[in-house]
């Protein structure tokens, strides 16, 4: 009997040794999936990207104040492909971003932003563009005095901000034409109904609009008819990511995933549901 209860012993104490062991070996399994969870936790890094407020329909904030717009819908589906990377919005006014990047409060600027050669040499853009763009010289319906750009000589023209492709256009036209200066009017917030109160009023002979700008504000404001129309072509360009020089990795891993967003077709959908359609914004 001694005996039996001695191989028992024996027997159990093997059992639990066992039991231990293996509970500690999934003690540790689970340890190092939790560690390995924490660490690519750890290794996703946050971007903090600056936005605009108020272009509709690339970057505006809605009646509620949520972010809404072409470029905000693309930064969502951007930041599903990168892993590595977690987005962080900053909204701002216009004239604020690119003085963010320069200041490292933000990471990546996404504002349509085309390429210049003052942009060019201070920054460094993405390698992938993600929309396409037309500015027109947009004038009253009516108005058949103006056909080229050298016509807005001597005449007010609404240009956007500071750092507008089209104020840099606009800009150099009058460097290369002295005494036939167009008075440039910058703005960095006007909304549609500003716009097309200054035309009308002759408050601005012109203003440089994208073709998307010019229809939206003909069917808000044209009962029916044309109010504006595109007087002359100033640029045809595409909206590029902006960086800060050293970038490159952050440009490189991003430019992948935008090419992405073009082949599967992400992009054309996008640009159908926020730059086709009729609704417009309430501003």
């Amino acid at each position: 009997m001694k005996k039996n209860i001695k191989n028992i012993s024996k027997k159990s104490i093997i059992t639990l040794s066992l039991l231990a062991l293996s509970a500690t070996s999934l003690t540790g399994c689970g340890s190092k999936k939790e560690a390995s969870a924490k660490s690519s936790k750890s290794e996703v890094k946050k971007l903090r990207v600056g936005s605009g407020i108020n272009y509709f329909p690339y970057c505006y904030l809605d009646d509620d104040g949520n972010r809404a717009g072409y470029d905000y819908a693309f930064l969502e589906e951007l930041d599903k492909l990168l892993d590595q990377y977690e987005f962080e919005y900053d909204s701002m006014s216009f004239d604020n971003i690119l003085l963010s990047l320069d200041s490292d409060k933000i990471d990546l600027a996404v504002h349509e932003y085309v390429v210049t050669d003052e942009r060019k040499e201070k920054y460094l853009f993405s390698g992938e563009y993600y929309s396409e763009n037309i500015t027109n010289i947009a004038v009253l319906s009516d108005n058949d005095s103006i056909k080229s750009i050298d016509d807005l000589a001597g005449k007010k023209v609404e240009a956007g901000g500071v750092t507008s492709n089209a104020y840099a256009i606009l800009t150099k036209w009058n460097e290369e034409h002295d005494g036939e200066d167009i008075e440039v009017i910058s703005t960095d917030s006007s909304t549609s109904e500003q716009t097309a109160l200054n035309l009308k009023k002759g408050v601005w002979d012109a203003a440089c609009l994208e073709t998307h700008d010019i229809a939206k504000m003909n069917e808000r404001f044209g009962d029916g008819k044309d109010f504006v129309k595109a007087a002359a072509q100033i640029d045809v360009n595409n909206a590029y990511i902006i960086y800060n020089k050293d970038d490159t990795k952050i440009q490189q891993d991003i430019d992948k995933a935008i090419k992405q967003l073009k082949d599967n077709g992400t992009l054309d959908k996008l640009a159908k549901k926020w730059l086709e359609s009729s609704d417009e914004k309430s501003e």
